[in-house]
């Protein structure tokens, strides 16, 4: 009957807790009464189930826990098992719940929400590919959720496929953190993958990327193929093995043209990379403004057919030139970007237990091919003289 109290077996009175018994506790009828611990990640119940308060104040058994093995819950054409404790928002830890989550979301066409506490551990490639679109957003946000790699090296992480049945508007990746576990394990390949490879018809569109971390893969973030009209936002790739950011166009197994174009980017940090921070192969159509570029081996961007907008970037200490053009595209420019350089500072890679150099000491803020403009672009040296640093190359 209530009211209730906790009371200690050994003792046979109340628990005290800071002075105060726990007795006369109720509840409205109806309500339900359980313990949960606080020292463990999500929280779990110890309590044997939930005690109902009744309205006409009769105790009722407590209710048994759920199963081990919740019913199946479908998402993506497959037959998963989702386990999620906590309240309103999913807070798992299983990779098979983030699998079927992400998939759902998709078939269902809308935006999967996680609590930020939930922590998973990886151990196999996820594919999120949608059915059918409606051009309106679905996709992940993450409340800064962590996924830690922990399965064999070279595999990629999470990736978003193309459908060929018709192109597809709206994904939204945010608010995430990836690690490719690369520190003193074999890494991922690459955190994200956003991949077209079929063309027009099976395009990637309209999409964006914001506020997601990336650390410890092969590669941070990977776009290929008809991947395009894109929005990317404070995206951070950092110490991967390769490039923070790369980035190619495709040819369809038609023969149709699968070409990224048309990403907008803003604030990216692209740093501590033994590759570039951003490598464009064959890539030209994008914009970067406002990012920042540290301690890059080969170059803050390195491209190969151009880039059309480069400004009001930071690169310090990344390769030999930070912004490496050496193709015009379609039309390039480089405008009021700074290098920043001690002439001696370089990327070091750990090697059998020492360090060994895999980039150059920065000498150039930009190296531009014929017709691609340059303008207002600096360079801050910091070092001893001879002072050999220049502006353009």
């Amino acid at each position: 009957m209530p009211p209730y109290s906790f009371i200690d077996k050994a003792t046979g009175k109340p628990v005290v807790t800071d002075g105060v018994p726990w007795e006369n506790m109720d509840v409205a009828p109806g309500k339900h009464i359980e313990i949960f611990s606080a020292d463990t990640d999500g929280y779990p119940r110890i309590s044997p189930g939930s005690l109902e308060r009744p309205a006409d104040a009769v105790d009722v058994p407590p209710v048994d826990p759920p199963p081990v093995d919740p019913p199946p819950t479908t998402g993506g054409g497959n037959t998963y098992n989702i386990s999620i404790t906590g309240g309103s928002l999913p807070l798992i830890t299983r990779e098979d719940d983030l699998n079927a989550l992400l998939n759902a979301a998709a078939v269902n066409r809308y935006v999967l929400e996680l609590d930020g506490r939930s922590r998973v551990a990886q151990t196999k490639p996820i594919s999120i590919q949608q059915p059918g679109n409606s051009g309106m957003p679905w996709g992940i946000n993450g409340n800064y959720a962590q996924i830690n790699w922990n399965g064999p090296g070279g595999l990629d992480m999470l990736t978003f496929r193309g459908n060929p049945s018709g192109g597809n508007r709206g994904l939204v990746i945010e608010k995430l953190g990836l690690d490719g576990n690369g520190y003193n394990k074999a890494a991922c390949g690459s955190c994200i993958k956003i991949s077209a490879p079929d063309g027009d018809k099976g395009s990637i569109y309209k999409f964006t990327v914001r506020d997601v971390y990336t650390m410890y893969g092969t590669v941070g973030f990977w776009l290929e193929g008809a991947v395009f009209e894109g929005l990317m936002e404070n995206f951070h790739g950092e110490n991967h093995a390769s490039h923070g950011f790369y980035t190619k166009n495709m040819t369809a197994a038609d023969g149709a043209a699968a070409y990224i174009s048309n990403i907008m980017m803003v604030n990216p940090n692209l740093s501590r990379n033994l590759g570039a921070g951003m490598m464009c192969d064959g890539v030209s159509s994008i914009n970067v403004i406002l990012g920042s570029f540290i301690l890059n081996a080969l170059g803050a961007i390195v491209t190969t057919n151009g880039l059309r907008v480069c400004a009001f970037n930071n690169a310090e200490n990344s390769g030999e030139t930070a912004f490496a053009i050496p193709a015009n595209g379609y039309g390039s420019l480089i405008l009021a970007n700074e290098g920043s350089s001690d002439g001696n500072t370089r990327a070091r890679k750990f090697t059998n237990g020492a360090w060994v150099d895999v980039g150059k000491p920065m000498l150039y803020t930009v190296s531009i091919g014929p017709g691609v403009v340059q303008a207002n672009n600096l360079m801050s040296y910091y070092g001893g003289q001879p002072n050999l640093t220049r502006v353009v190359k």
